[in-house]
């Protein structure tokens, strides 16, 4: 028997790397120069290599990367890194690099979005419009981001927050990707599960809701959350150094539905969630193309029971609301402002 369809009655918001780069994080597009400076100027990353390693890589995935300066396109470098790993394997010769190199950049992205999030401090302090009116009790944010942003806005205004779900009164934030603190079971270093927890652990709550782990071998192939942003001055140590093998994150290749299978539940609710959209807000989403999991997805869950009230598209890109209106929903209402990165609270006049 279906499903009964939900009632719709939630502000939603799918929310993507613009948004974090508005409030200072890189986009997308900075990945590869970001992790290049910190390769060049961190005792860790020069240990491993990496600049090395990823000029290597470069070189046998494009002929014109012998050029001095070359840089590939991001989405296409993770693509054929990706699929590499998935065909290439048993090549003879080849890239043996492949999977390490994988690996070590999910750690080296982490490490660059802890850090870019450090600078970020004193703006979230100092409070936003835009996340005091997104993360509202009942709210439910979507997100392709990686980043702890959102989390940790929520921590310092003391607001209850959830990882899993989508019919509970508080804040529902859903990581489609994965995140910078999360792993799979099998990738938990230590013996101990008191560095983890449950996606379905109530966050920064008064009441705390925190279900205990499966043993190990009833947890091999879960997501489990890595309890960082709890102490946020050693998160480095916490999630890049001692507590998992690998991040659960999915990288930018096209075609991602392979990797997302550890995810199916996270993908589940935020199907569960559009589905309840009153009002679905897509913010810093640029909708490409080639994101079919992600355009798939949104078009399910506003297709599916009756229609919205609204879509709205908050984007100073033009393109982006074309590419909606295409994908998505015809009758999109479009908001070019963006997100500013200076919007203190306590300074605007709230809707």
């Amino acid at each position: 028997m279906p499903s009964p369809i939900p009632a719709r009655n939630r502000n939603v918001y799918f929310v993507g790397a613009g948004l974090s780069c508005a409030l200072g994080l890189p986009n997308t597009a900075m990945l590869l120069h970001g992790v290049l400076d910190l390769a060049s100027s961190s005792k860790r990353w020069q240990r491993e290599r990496l600049e090395e390693r990823l000029r290597a890589a470069f070189q046998f995935f494009y002929p014109d990367a012998v050029h001095a300066g070359y840089m590939p396109d991001v989405v296409d470098f993770f693509s054929a890194l990706r699929t590499y790993i998935d065909v290439g394997a048993e090549l003879a010769g080849g890239f043996r690099d492949a999977a390490p190199l994988h690996r070590a950049l999910k750690f080296a992205i982490a490490d660059l979005l802890i850090k870019s999030g450090r600078r970020c401090e004193a703006m979230l302090k100092d409070g936003h419009e835009f996340l005091d009116q997104m993360l509202q009790p009942g709210s439910i944010v979507v997100t392709s981001n990686w980043d702890l942003l959102l989390e940790r806005y929520a921590q310092l205004r003391g607001l209850p927050l959830r990882l899993s779900g989508s019919g509970t009164d508080e804040i529902v934030l859903l990581k489609l990707h994965g995140s910078i603190d999360w792993c799979l079971g099998r990738s938990m270093r230590r013996r101990s599960a008191g560095g983890y927890a449950m996606l379905s652990e109530r966050l920064f709550g008064l009441r705390p809701y925190r279900p205990s782990l499966p043993p190990p071998a009833r947890r091999v192939d879960l997501p489990v959350r890595i309890r960082a942003i709890e102490s946020r001055p050693t998160a480095w140590n916490l999630v890049l150094r001692s507590r998992a093998s690998e991040l659960l994150m999915v990288t930018m290749a096209r075609g991602k539905t392979g990797d997302i299978g550890p995810l199916r539940s996270v993908w589940r609710d935020a199907y569960g969630a559009i589905s309840r959209a009153q009002r679905l807000e897509i913010v810093g989403y640029a909708m490409p193309p080639d994101d079919t999991e992600i355009r798939t997805l949104l078009r399910a869950g506003v297709q599916r029971g009756s229609p919205l009230d609204e879509v709205v598209v908050r984007n100073p890109a033009p393109d982006v609301h074309e590419r909606v209106r295409r994908y998505l929903d015809r009758s999109v209402s479009s908001d070019y402002r963006g997100v500013s990165i200076a919007a203190p609270a306590a300074r605007l006049v709230r809707r």
